[in-house]
Parts: structure tokens; sequence; C-alpha cells
């Protein structure tokens, strides 16, 4: 008998009632930044002449700091400070060009406070930009660097500006391979080949499969700067989760055994007003006192359009209140609207997030999360997956999804294989066997992917360091990971194995949501392979 392959639930759910249940690139730059200090601070006796010696590396940064030091606010040791962080690539034009910037952070340390905000400028931004006129935000470190950069940054927020940092994106190939490459949770799957393709019609190539991997220079690369298909608003929630994920994947203890390699890329590829060791120092104890201070999104008021970002000067005021203030914040990270007309942003305020508050993660009752049976779907999944694992490798599935969510289709043009079963190796060189499925949910902004992943015989991945909250649900123990007032993760163990719920990269699954596909969860168990018999003699 053929099994119907039931790949997208209607919205209803399934056809029939199922049987009762028996029973979350922009962060590389910080995270080069925090590298560097965070080892100094590390080291206590050598301290101040590991400091004197990353300066000495950093004195090509005199001609930056010529430039930029009269626009730059001056403070007092120990007030909070707001740093502008540039991402560029000089390999974008000739040498006596500026390079184009990709990415700009606006990171706050306020160490009375004992907290930590960042702030993304979305590149497409309309601005002003002096002695140019109108264009994209972009546009202001191509007509002047980090200097230009620097004074539109300051018009367009009215923050003081205390210390400028420019990183090269030459070094973050290198960075990544320094720390033995960085384990991504990967959403979906992202591909391009130029191969056949007109010259007007080419863009970056890319080749990442969906699913948990460790993911390595190039690819990383590729990864974290993919933007032909997604926003400016896509692509820094994809860059802010890598970081998030090679800030786990180094300890302090890696760092400071390690560190002539990563200052060696650092001091080549950075610079900085920071070019003195009573500067550098100033900074590193602001760090050290906010060490522990918990890190704050806030995201920049973005309104899409087909050619330009648009934010009014009112909601930027209001996102520059929150991140003086150090308030994340929450909903969806933004939209994937792009119909916006040309003339300016949109009144319903798409694309902003409020105020961050802990969520209640309750236990509510079937229905009233959104939620609707999708167990046939599922199990079509998990049957796939089961004749490709081992027995010892239990297969979970949702069996309640929102409304209108399908798993993504097979696709082999775009070199689409769903479900995805591979092997992997963990930090140890230990491989490992894994799933992953893919759900796409079609809302009036466009599709956002989701997913669920398994993992045979490890239970410790970086991903699952520092849960936000554990609950016990039903007998089974649930780790839950926050971003803002949204579950971005739920993850559950069964021995050694791991499971997981990932949110989409904008959040747009509530909590509830979120909780209740996991709690949907059931299992397939995989059936013995028989072994073949020998021949008789």
């Amino acid at each position: 008998m053929i099994e119907q392959p039931f790949k997208k639930p209607p919205p209803e759910g399934d056809h029939e009632p199922p049987p009762q249940p028996k029973r979350y690139w922009w962060r590389f730059l910080l995270g080069s930044f925090l590298i560097v200090l965070i080892t100094a601070g590390a080291v206590s006796a050598s301290g101040l002449i590991y400091i004197e010696s990353i300066a000495n590396e950093l004195a090509h940064n005199d001609v930056l700091k010529n430039k930029i030091e009269r626009i730059l606010k001056r403070t007092e040791a120990g007030e909070p400070q707001n740093i502008l962080i540039l991402g560029s690539d000089k390999r974008a034009g000739p040498e006596e060009e500026a390079g184009r910037s990709d990415t700009t952070i606006l990171l706050r340390l306020d160490p009375d406070n004992d907290a930590i905000a960042l702030m993304s400028i979305p590149r497409d931004l309309k601005v002003e930009i002096p002695g140019v006129g109108t264009d994209k935000f972009s546009a202001a470190y191509a007509y002047g660097g980090p200097k230009l950069t620097l004074q539109v940054v300051k018009e367009l927020t009215g923050l003081p500006i205390n210390h400028v940092v420019n990183v090269d994106f030459l070094g973050f190939v290198r960075a990544v391979y320094a720390i033995g490459c960085v384990y991504v949770d990967v959403d979906r799957r992202y591909y391009h080949s130029n191969v056949g393709v007109p010259p007007s019609e080419q863009y970056s190539e890319i080749n990442v499969q969906p699913g948990y991997q460790l993911m390595c220079g190039k690819k990383a690369l590729q990864y974290v700067r993919y933007r032909h298909t997604d926003t400016d608003i896509v692509r820094a929630a994809r860059q802010q989760d890598f970081l998030s994920a090679a800030r786990a994947r180094v300890p302090i203890a890696d760092l400071v055994l390690g560190r002539n390699e990563l200052i060696e890329i650092f001091t080549q590829y950075t610079t900085s007003d920071i070019s003195d060791k009573e500067t550098m120092l100033e900074v590193l104890k602001l760090f050290i006192a906010s060490r522990n201070a918990e890190i704050n999104e806030v995201d920049f008021p973005a309104e899409l359009g087909p050619s330009y970002v648009y934010a009014s000067q009112a909601a930027i005021d209001e996102a520059v209140d929150r991140f003086l203030g150090i308030e994340a914040s929450g909903g969806p990270r933004g939209s994937l609207d792009t119909a916006e007309a040309e003339s300016g942003p949109k009144q319903r305020g798409k694309g902003k997030r409020k105020k961050a508050k802990k969520p209640k993660l309750q236990t509510k009752p079937p229905g009233s999360d959104g939620l609707v049976p999708t167990r046939e779907a599922g199990e079509v999944e998990a049957k796939i997956v089961a004749r490709k694992v081992g027995a010892g490798f239990p297969v979970f599935y949702p069996s309640r999804l929102p409304s209108g969510a399908s798993y993504e289709e097979s696709n082999p043009y775009l070199h689409i294989q769903d479900p995805r079963v591979y092997h992997f190796r963990d930090t140890d060189g230990n491989r490992h066997g894994a799933y992953r499925m893919v759900l796409t949910l079609d809302l009036p902004d466009g599709t956002h992917y989701f997913g669920v992943q398994g993992i045979q015989g490890w239970s410790d991945p970086p991903l699952l360091s520092g849960p936000s909250i554990t609950q016990t649900i039903r007998g089974r123990e649930y780790e839950i990971f926050l971003d803002g007032d949204r579950v971005r993760l739920v993850a559950w163990h069964r021995g050694d194995n791991t499971y997981w719920v990932a949110n989409s990269l904008l959040r747009v699954l509530t909590s509830d949501q979120m909780i209740g596909i996991a709690r949907s969860a059931r299992v397939k168990i995989p059936n013995r392979k028989p072994r073949k018999r020998r021949a008789a003699p």
C-alpha cells in the first residue's frame, strides 16, 4: 500500500481527530572586541604589559584616531560609554577607496546598571549624508569611511559616541578558524550557484544545509553575509544568532591559552581610536565591571521599502531612549514585508518591537495557543527519518503546529532533501547521527522557517548551554531559551539523545506556540535493520 504524503496539513488540522495522548554577522564584530578585552582581563600579573603590547600592535590606528578624535565624546573613568562598531570590506574597491560598510552596531556599556545594550543600524536605511545628500546609510562609509559614518550616526541618533572600532571582514574567516569553527543551528537550506547564470543575475554563491552543524571559515562568511532573498532585518537576526553561538564556543581558558593568534587577527584587521594602553585599560575596566551583565538587544525601528529602509525620527528617538535605558525590545524581531511605497514608512508600526517582558510560560489547554492537530504529516516525516537511522535513535515529531504550517518540500534543483538526515562531529570529534525537519509558516509578511532537530548521543551541545528556564511538564523536563519576551528554543532529552524545537529567525512563533509544539512531540522508534545473512560455504 502506498502511503499518502500529507506534506501540508490542512488549516483545520488532520483529516480525522488524532487519538488522545497517553500521557531562539553583527555580533562577530562585538565578539572580536570582546575576545581581546576579556582575554586581557583574564591575565592578572601580566595584565598591564599585555594591554600595552596590544596597544603597540594597534599603532596603525593613529591615522583613524586623528581623523575622528574631535567628533568623539570623552567621559570620566567608570561612566557609561557608547561604542560604534563597524564591519567593513576593503576588498570592495581599489586601495585608495574607503571600501564598503556591511554592518553597524551601537554598543552601550553601563556598569552602574550592570547592563549592556546593542542596537544595529540597517545598511539600507534612508538618511541624509553631509556633503552627499539622500542615500543609503551604508553609502556614508563608501564616501567618507568611519569618520563620515560616525557623523551620520550622531546626527541620526543624537547619541554621544565615545569610541569607534572598525573590523575588516578579511579577518572573519581567520577568526572563525582560530576559535575552532562555530556550531550553528541553521534554519533552512541556503543555496545559490553562478554556474550557467548570466553575469547580470549572478550574486554571492552559497551552499549551506539546514540543521545543527559545525561551520567554518568561508562557509560561515557566506552564511552571515547572505542577503539576496532576505531583508536587512533577517540578516541581522542571523548574524546575532551566529555570534551568540561563537561566544558560547570559546571559553575564557581557551582565549587565554590561544590569545596570540586571536590578537594577531584582531590587530591586523582592526582600526580604532583605542590605540594606547590608558584608553584600552579604561574600556577594559568597563567590560570587567559589566562582565556579568545581561546583553539587551534594542531593535532599530525599521520599515522596509523596495529601495530603502525607513524610520521616522520619533521612532528612532524611542529606540534611543530604550538603548540609553537598557531596555530590550520584545515581540518578533521584525517583518519580512517589502511592499512598502517608496514615499515613506507605513503607519501601522510594522517591524517594531515593544519593550520586553518576561513571558509567562503556562501550560494552556489544546486549541488556546493557535495550534492545530498535524499528527499525520508528522508521522510521514518521522517514517522517512526512521528508515535512515538506527534503532537506538528515537525520532520525535510534532503532532500540533500553527495553522497553515507545512514541512518544506524536497527540491532537487535547490538540492533540498526534506527531512534532512545526516552526520556531524561534536566538540571531541565523535560522530553523531542527526535529523532536521524544516517547517515553513506563511504569514502576511512572507514565509518564515522554523524546525525540529534531533541529535543522537550528544546530550550537551554548545547551543544548549545555560537555559533561561527549566520546566517539567507531564513528566518531561524542558530546557527553555528566551530572546526578549519570546521563546527562542525548547529542548528536551531522551537518554543521551537531544531534541529541540527552534523558533524562526524573527521569532514569529509565540511562547505558547513554542511550548505547545514541544509538548505535542510524539516519538517513533526505528525498527532494527535485519543483519545480512552470510552465504553458505
